[in-house]
């Protein structure tokens, strides 16, 4: 069953790839100027609620680029704009990078999937000797992660440390996302190639763009038009610029730094078939079959999103994103540096997709936003109405998910008032709701109001027994009153 599973996903990914590629495919038409400001009121109203420093965006529908636009800040300190020279870290989207430089070495006879890892790499274990690069490629190696490890470690010492690990589950059993495996492609690639896997793959995949493209996992170091990722420091209420660095282990996981007319030019030349020939993308954004069948996931390719609205590809540090919908000849990057509370690149996505082709539109998850925007620009009683009007026209949509994140943001950023009448809100329209309840609870629990907390985190466990957060917190106001009653 497993293998007819896979051999029907295999023929579905290659229709979509036959379907967009036919030259004789009709093409729909585009209204770029009414997508545009579509795109546009939704992603400055983005910028605006989650704070969200500065961005750049480009949509490419049927081989032309619907939107392009750069927004806010790069650097917040000096108030200097993105702009086309802005160059973005992507972090984990290198590793698209990474899977397609992987995959021009077996397209040329260099590399195959099917090789043991240790062909190439000298001095594994026993139990890794038959780990195949396939499985660093679908992260179903099991491997270790050396990010588990002391990152002043050298390499021969991060190595020595892993080797003496156990594997964390049998080869190709399930996905288990992981960079070892990229470090040991990167390596992999270099003994390949006997060169740095940088030039490499800036010679193979941006050899017109090599001065607008570097490897650098290090964000310390100022690097001309680079934008710094921020970070929000909750203690200051200001963004901070993060200090992460992962040496040059990291190059091939999360290492590329670039700005978005590059990624728009290697977008273009691996659609037309200039990085990779037809049947080898075919297979690197093929599902890997998987033993417990549990994740859908190409070679290093994501594959997200309901049956008939799939795209694939990854992101990266909650800041950046490559995704294309093959059947529907759409792409969506963004670049960004930062965020407030917590990413938005698959909400956006979702979103920007649903504007640009109805057939891929989420309604409910694209009206949850709406909903949760809403609630974030406008004071709460016109937030309110607006909720109202759009909840009076589609009565059949479960707005749960945006009144779950939009009350937690609120009470996460200690703005009490507001996370109660939205939570009470939540009450009122989800009455059996345990998160409901443990939400407000936590509201009255912070403002130090025990009695109407202790109420509702004793709702929340009449509905789901099971909640730790409520027990624990009902233990917590006991102690309190026990001592007020003691000091009195």
């Amino acid at each position: 069953m497993t293998r007819v599973i896979f051999i029907f996903s295999l023929i579905f990914v290659n229709f979509f790839f036959l379907s967009s590629c036919s030259k004789s495919q009709p093409k729909s038409p585009v209204k770029s100027e009414q997508i545009n400001k579509e795109i546009d009121d939704y992603i400055s109203s983005l910028i605006k609620a989650d704070e969200i420093p500065g961005m750049a965006l480009a949509i490419v529908k049927d081989g032309k680029i619907i939107h392009k636009k750069n927004y806010g800040l790069a650097n917040i300190a000096h108030k200097v704009p993105v702009s086309d020279s802005t160059l973005f870290r992507l972090y984990s989207t290198t590793k698209l990078i990474t899977a397609v430089a992987g995959f021009q070495l077996i397209e040329d006879g260099k590399l195959s999937l099917e090789d043991p890892i240790s062909k190439y790499i000298e001095n594994l274990p026993e139990s890794w000797q038959s780990i195949r690069v396939e499985h660093l490629l679908t992260c179903s190696s099991g491997l270790p992660d050396y990010k588990d490890f002391n990152k002043e470690l050298s390499d021969k010492e991060i190595f020595n440390a892993l080797t003496k690990q156990s594997l964390k589950f049998e080869k190709g059993y399930q996905y288990e996302y992981n960079q070892t495996n990229y470090w040991f492609l990167q390596l992999i690639i270099e003994k390949i190639t006997n060169r740095r896997f940088e030039d490499f793959v800036k010679e193979n995949q941006f050899k017109n763009r090599k001065n607008e493209v570097f490897f650098a996992s290090n964000s310390l170091v100022d690097y001309p038009n680079r934008v710094s990722k921020y970070q929000y420091n909750s203690d200051y209420n200001a963004y901070e610029i993060t200090t992460f660095e992962d040496g040059n282990r990291s190059l091939a996981g999360n290492g590329l730094n670039t700005n978005l007319n590059t990624l728009l030019d290697w977008n273009m030349k691996l659609d037309s078939d200039q990085l990779l020939k037809p049947e080898t993308k075919r297979l690197m954004m093929s599902p890997f079959e998987y033993e417990n069948n549990s994740f859908p996931f190409g070679y290093t390719w994501g594959i997200y999103g309901p049956e008939g609205k799939q795209y694939y590809g990854f992101a990266g540090g909650g800041v950046s994103a490559f995704m294309k919908f093959i059947d529907k000849d759409l792409t969506i990057i963004i670049l960004s540096n930062g965020f407030k509370n917590k990413p938005v690149i698959a909400t956006s996505i979702t979103y920007i997709s649903g504007l640009m082709d109805n057939s891929l539109a989420r309604k409910d998850r694209m009206l949850n936003e709406d909903v949760r925007l809403a609630f974030m620009l406008n004071p709460y009683e016109n937030a309110l109405k607006k909720y109202q009007q759009i909840k009076n026209k589609n009565k059949k949509t479960n707005f749960e998910r945006a009144l779950y994140g939009i009350s937690h943001y609120f009470l996460s950023n200690r703005k009490i008032d507001k996370a109660i009448s939205i939570f009470n809100l939540y009450i009122q329209e989800y009455p059996k709701s345990s998160y409901a309840y443990d939400g407000l609870a936590e509201s009255y629990f912070m403002s130090q109001q025990y009695d109407l907390a202790k109420d509702n985190y004793e709702k929340s466990l009449s509905f789901n027994p099971k909640n730790k957060n409520a027990i624990l917190k009902l233990k917590k106001i006991e102690q309190i009153t026990n001592a007020n009653n003691g000091y009195k």
